[in-house]
């Protein structure tokens, strides 16, 4: 009776990353129309998105935008800040072996430096430098045995191969709006200079082929207000969100990373109930990348052979990767910031917001530590009414160790570092503390290789079995499994552990010196 093998199709997933690269991008912002000439820059922010990403043979394309925001004074004009925004177009690639048009790809951009120059009262010259990390899934189908049926004295070996499924990049943008009203004491809002967003306690879950996201906004509205001397002022608001992205065949054990960041934010002065100037209507833009893991129990076929008859056995070589171990952390940094010798002193502090900046990662001993520092600005309404805006620069490093029981240096880690809370406080009239909560979330794969059975059938070249039986005295070896000492004798595992039974408690457990009686068996 010929054997009969039953297969089942396992999808594979072999990862790769690339080496860190760098692009400049180079523009220039104009001022609009409407406003004031530039005086002197306040402040200026920079992020980046990336849009598109897409794979060929040999490279990753991508493209997306350098979004930059600058808060000025103004020259010789009533409103003596003003606000602008603009965007740069950014394209680049990345070359490496392994990738062709059906690699799943994800690319990580990091501001490194900025530079803004003052090309005349009109015009800022803006260059950035922006590190890129590319991280990248290939995957394959592959047709294994599980069991054989056909030979009744055939030897079987079977077992578990657990196998990681990554979808490297799964972009969604999805937009907010609310409508926010000053508290009690608050002056009235004349015209609003700028709104930011930043998002905390950010949360994600993957169930019903849905990833469910969800966090809170801190939206800060700096206005100018309608008092006889049109003071500044700003108001904080926290604000939640949901959202919604599609997975396919995402459920209660897949778990996902999220990187979210607001992408675009207006705001526009809207009336009370009462048809005061003390409400806001804001939109944020959230942009939302997602990476999500998944892993799956498979079990194969490891190994067989027969007592009547040689068998031949197909392997095929492949690459896939296990998912090691997730954990998660948070952690409270500090630092202090002061005034510079020509900065007024602080009266009150409008905001902090800051960025992770310098992100390095490194493993051993269980333990996965990432430092890096978190690049923090400061803004707050001075005792000068020249200048009553001043920001204040300070970086807080940070380490964080974490820990994955096994991990090593040559596995793959995903690793998302944010920024969940600030808080603040004034020290003196020219100090402030600032206390930043950072969550780390990691990922740790391995990259493995095996050869998996994929055919088994009798062999057309069989070669004659001895014609008699033997027995031996088998003296175990380093290395040496039960299994292998039974195929390599032609018996099997539960002849040799009957005729053994007073030395062997566990035929899994064996050791170097033991001495076991063992007859040939042939059928």
């Amino acid at each position: 009776m010929p054997l009969e093998a039953a297969t089942e199709k396992i999808t594979l997933n072999s990862r790769g990353s690339g080496e860190n690269v760098q692009l400049l991008t180079e523009g220039d912002m104009i001022v609009p129309d409407i406003n004031p000439d530039i005086y002197q820059i306040l402040k200026a922010d920079e992020d980046v998105v990336i849009d598109k990403v897409k794979t060929e043979q040999g490279r990753i394309n991508f493209s997306g935008r350098l979004l930059v925001s600058v808060l000025y004074y103004g020259r010789k004009s009533e409103r003596q800040i003003s606000f602008m925004k603009a965007e740069f177009s950014i394209e680049d690639y990345i070359v490496s072996d392994g990738i062709t048009e059906d690699t799943d790809a994800d690319i990580i951009p990091e501001i490194i430096h900025t530079d803004y120059r003052l090309v005349n009262d009109r015009k800022i010259n803006v260059k950035a430098v922006t590190g890129v990390k590319a991280t990248w899934s290939n995957s394959d189908t592959v047709e294994a045995v599980k069991s054989v049926a056909g030979d009744d004295s055939l030897q079987t070996k079977t077992g578990i191969m657990n196998t990681g499924n990554i979808n490297e990049h799964i972009t969604e943008e999805f937009t907010v709006r609310e409508e926010l009203k000053l508290p009690a004491g608050k002056p009235d809002i004349a015209e609003i200079l700028e709104t930011t967003a930043e998002i905390c306690h950010r949360e994600v879950r993957a169930a019903d082929g849905l990833a469910q996201v969800k966090g809170d906004f801190k939206i800060c509205v700096m206005y100018v207000s309608t008092d006889e001397e049109f003071t500044i002022d700003s108001a904080e608001f926290s604000v939640p969100f949901s959202g919604s992205i599609d997975i396919p065949k995402a459920d209660d054990d897949m778990f996902c990373m999220v990187r979210m960041k607001p992408i675009n934010v207006n705001a526009d002065i809207a009336a009370d109930s009462s048809g005061e100037p003390r409400a806001v209507d804001v939109d944020v833009t959230v942009g939302v990348v997602i990476k999500s893991f998944s892993r799956k129990s498979n079990t194969i076929l490891e190994d067989a052979y027969s007592l009547s008859a040689p068998v031949d056995i197909t392997k095929k070589d492949v690459e896939y990767i296990e998912l090691y171990g997730r954990n998660k952390a948070q952690g409270t940094f500090r630092g202090s910031v002061s005034t510079e010798a020509k900065q007024p002193d602080i009266m009150q502090i409008v905001k902090v917001w800051g960025n992770i900046r310098n992100g390095r990662v490194n493993a051993s001993d269980n333990i996965i530590n990432v430092d890096g520092t978190a690049d923090m600005k400061l803004m707050y309404i001075a005792k000068d009414d020249n200048t009553p805006l001043n920001v204040i620069e300070t970086s807080i490093p940070f380490s964080q160790a974490i820990e994955i029981k096994g991990v090593n240096d040559s596995m793959s880690l995903d690793v998302v570092t944010e920024i969940e809370d600030i808080s603040f406080s004034m020290l003196s009239e020219k100090e402030a503390e600032i206390r930043i909560t950072v969550s780390f979330d990691v990922v740790a794969c391995e990259n493995k290789k095996c050869g998996i059975i994929v055919d088994i059938t009798e062999s057309e070249n069989p070669q004659d079995c001895p014609a008699s039986g033997g027995a031996v005295i088998y003296t175990v070896k380093k290395g040496d499994t039960l299994w292998n000492i039974a195929k390599k004798y032609h018996t099997t595992v539960d002849d040799i552990v009957r005729l053994n039974k007073n030395k062997i408690d566990n035929p899994d457990l064996i050791y170097p010196g033991q001495r076991f009686l063992i007859l040939k068996k042939f059928v």
